[in-house]
């Protein structure tokens, strides 16, 4: 390989992967223009490909066997782990080969980490990746001490996180993130009006435009879309 092109997939809601292309020789000009251009449509496809994950609604979702905690050191080499993080991660990455898994999202936040400290930029140390069943885990990356190792946390998302990219993988604008937060509490029409300060009228408005964006067509759907199931609205 004599070259790679890695290219962000991100947009106004967030940023939804990655794309490494390796080729035999050098990427030149009009390759990266070309990438450029495909690069936002690419994104729009990975970012409603991560709003189907919502799509399957579970009563029950199966919880992951516990927090998992694994620590890296600066090269991302693994060098501890959690009892629980086994389970886990086999979930997350079943493999066959008799090698423990280390899922990319887990390698992603650390380095994430790294850049932070690096002052490459200033974006949180942290991802939320779709499980299994409409379960959905979030990963946070910190330093700890001794040794200062970097310490991944992989942990169930709260509701307020799957709220969170449910609404931006669904294309949802800043009043509808608003509405649909407010709906989660419980709030009824005239509530959410007050809150928002506007007229039950055009909150209906904007709770039609969230129906047709992810594809719900009633407050109960959309509530168990969002949240997963039977979870509690109360974020």
């Amino acid at each position: 390989m004599a070259d790679v092109a890695s290219v962000v997939l991100q947009d106004a809601f967030g940023t939804w992967g990655f794309l490494e292309l390796w080729s035999s020789r050098v990427y030149d000009a009009d390759d990266v223009a070309l990438l450029a251009e495909l690069a936002p449509r690419l994104t729009v496809v990975q970012r409603r490909q991560q709003a189907q994950l919502f799509d399957e609604v579970t009563a029950d979702p199966a919880a992951p066997p516990g927090a998992a905690v694994l620590l890296l050191d600066d090269e991302l080499d693994v060098v501890g782990q959690t009892s629980a993080s086994g389970a886990l991660l086999e979930m997350l990455l079943p493999r066959a080969d008799g090698f423990a898994p280390v899922p990319a999202c887990a390698y992603n936040v650390a380095a994430q980490l790294l850049a932070r400290e690096a002052g490459i930029d200033d974006h949180e140390a942290m991802a939320r990746v779709h499980l299994a069943d409409g379960v959905w885990l979030t990963l946070r990356a910190s330093r700890v001490s001794p040794g200062n190792v970097i310490a991944v946390a992989i942990e169930r998302s709260s509701p307020a996180e799957r709220l969170d990219v449910f609404a931006r993988s669904h294309g949802l604008s800043a009043r509808e993130r608003e509405l649909l937060s407010h709906l989660a509490q419980g709030h009824d029409t005239r509530e959410v009006a007050t809150s928002m300060f506007l007229s039950p009228h055009t909150v209906q408005d904007h709770l039609k435009s969230v129906f047709a964006k992810t594809g719900t067509r009633s407050r109960r759907l959309l509530l168990a879309r969002a949240l997963g199931g039977s979870a509690a609205t109360s974020v």
